[in-house]
């Protein structure tokens, strides 16, 4: 380690890597980095610096070796057995990346991040009943990440079981209120429930907080109109226009929607 230090400090392959990296010369960087490595083969931290160049540049069986030295080099962390799976992701071999996160999962049980990324991935590829007791377990270790909460929600939601979603909805906003994914699953959830008036609630309440969010404008506008309050629900589709920037997709919504109300009778 100390070897790696003053080379870095004296100019050297680390250094030069880190330029690279900083003018987006990725590849240049990995001929630094590989070069540093090579010097010192022991040093995790150049092999994992390696890893990511490679992966920057989208060399990902390169840098799925160099991660895979990383974690023959630290064998009871799961971040490199993480990154070795994001190499299998981005090639579209989900197989292999699953058995990755998987290794991650059991290099360090006690960590929550390895039991996150791979609950995620699992209901990501739509697996959400397996995801399901990974998440869990994520949430177990680490009850104060808002994304896990959502997550596991998700997955019950999509594992259909709507009332242990719509339980995990509801207390994940308790906990975490200015969560926007919560609060736009809980008005999904209360909506398959038919519990209108408090999903319009969920809606005016994510809005109170952050007001300028289109897709939660729309939401909302639609929910208006199944009310029956049609002229809220317009203003809603007109505010979600302005909250977008006057994008085209939103500007169209707005048209069919005036278009269904001049086709409604008076």
């Amino acid at each position: 380690m100390i070897g790696v230090l003053l080379a870095a400090c004296a100019g050297g392959p680390m250094h030069d890597g880190r330029s690279a990296m900083r003018r987006g010369e990725f590849e240049v960087a990995a001929r630094h980095y590989r070069r540093a490595a090579e010097e010192h083969p022991d040093e995790p931290g150049t092999w994992m610096a390696l890893g990511r160049a490679e992966m920057a540049a989208e060399r990902f069986e390169r840098a799925r070796d160099a991660f895979t030295r990383v974690a023959a080099l630290r064998p009871e962390s799961a971040t490199p057995r993480i990154l070795v799976g994001n190499t299998w992701e981005l090639q579209r071999n989900y197989d292999e990346a699953l058995e990755a996160y998987r290794m991650a999962c059991r290099v360090q049980p006690d960590a929550a991040r390895p039991w996150r990324v791979l609950g995620t991935r699992l209901l990501r590829w739509g697996r959400s009943t397996d995801a399901i007791p990974a998440l869990e377990r994520a949430l177990e270790l680490a009850p104060d990440h808002a994304e896990t909460w959502n997550a596991l929600a998700m997955a019950r939601w999509h594992a259909e079981d709507r009332a242990g979603a719509l339980r995990q909805f509801e207390t994940g906003v308790e906990r975490f209120p200015e969560h926007a994914g919560l609060r736009l699953g809980l008005a999904a959830a209360l909506i398959n429930e038919r519990r209108y008036d408090e999903a319009l609630a969920a809606y005016d309440a994510l809005l109170e907080r952050t007001p300028d969010v289109a897709p939660v404008l729309v939401g909302r506008a639609i929910l208006l109109h199944e009310l029956g309050r049609r002229d809220e629900a317009l203003a809603s589709f007109e505010r979600a226009v302005l909250a977008s920037g006057g994008a085209a997709s939103y500007r169209a919504r707005l048209a069919e929607y005036r278009a269904l109300l001049a086709r409604e009778p008076r």
